[in-house]
């Protein structure tokens, strides 16, 4: 099986919560990157509408404030996608409008009864707030898209604390690593010593050094377990007291152009937890981030949040 297939079996579909700003293509783009990679089968532009409450005098006075925006929306929606779109030739491109009196659950609903494999959030149109509900509780991957993010695809990186859910963000990146031909992807070990260094009589950089020996361990343990594709991974560790800004300056320093962090995903309250770090830098971070998911995290939960 090819490295390309790998990618491809992972997110043959993919959803995207759409704006209808003409201005901010970024989130299009990225989607249309994401399917050449993938060569994603399905790739469906959902822009989910709150459905306000009427007056029945409103109603009959007003007769066209109750028509359908559907076909409208649409409409608009096909526009801005058509712009700006240049995914994969293959890819069947399906557009959703839905109404709901909490756009976030009609977005869970929709991931979940079309079983997809990523989200991608464009925040410009649906701010922070969305974006980080659907990382939460989605049951699959979720891509966060910044304003006016438009950057290409060479530079990776991977906050990694040697987990299962890091293991399961650094499959993702190398799959993206080699399905664009990139040859090496960055990971960051973010390490502390915490306060106990004020009570222990240890000099504290003793303690330091410890802690970066104790993590270069873990991390030749971790390396035991994973598939780099053959893609080679350049790692840092870094001491400070932030993981995120830690992260995020290694951002900047490195120039990386998206994201990947592990999120808890296999049990079913354990699903629908980020983590405050993981919440903090899809907050935080200049450029897109992937909450990666094993496919069905939490489905049983979710099942329940959802049903009437």
């Amino acid at each position: 099986m090819t490295f390309i297939s790998c990618f491809m079996k992972r997110y043959k579909n993919v959803a995207i919560i759409l704006g209808l700003s003409p201005e901010d293509p970024a989130a299009i783009r990225w989607t249309s990157t994401i399917s050449k990679l993938a060569e994603s089968e399905r790739v469906t532009f959902i822009h989910p509408i709150e459905v306000p409450e009427i007056p029945d005098k409103a109603k009959q006075k007003y007769p066209w404030l109750v028509e359908p925006l559907d076909k409208q929306i649409t409409s608009e929606m096909k526009a801005v996608v058509e712009a700006h779109w240049d995914g994969f030739s293959g890819t069947e491109l399906v557009y959703e409008v839905l109404d709901h009196k909490s756009p976030v659950l009609a977005v869970l609903k929709y991931t979940v009864s079309s079983q997809c494999d990523l989200v991608i959030v464009d925040q410009r149109g649906f701010g922070h707030d969305m974006a980080i509900r659907l990382a939460r509780k989605a049951p699959c991957s979720v891509m966060i898209i910044p304003d006016g993010n438009d950057n290409g695809l060479e530079r990776i990186l991977v906050p990694t604390d040697f987990s299962e859910y890091s293991a399961n963000a650094l499959d993702v990146a190398t799959a993206f690593a080699s399905a664009e031909e990139i040859s090496a992807i960055d990971c960051i070990h973010v390490y502390d010593v915490g306060f106990q260094a004020h009570r222990a009589a240890v000099p504290k950089e003793e303690l330091q050094k410890m802690a970066l020996e104790y993590a270069q361990e873990k991390h030749a343990e971790f390396t035991t377990h994973c598939d780099n594709k053959g893609v080679s991974v350049n790692m840092k560790y870094v001491h400070s007291p932030s993981m995120v800004d830690a992260v995020i300056r290694e951002v900047n320093v490195l120039k990386s152009d998206l994201v990947v962090v592990g999120c808890r995903g296999k049990g079913t309250v354990a699903a629908l937890l980020l983590g405050s770090n993981a919440e903090e830098l899809l907050r935080k971070s200049p450029v897109p981030v992937i909450a990666a998911k094993s496919k069905g995290s939490g489905l049983q939960l979710i099942n329940a949040l959802l049903s009437d």
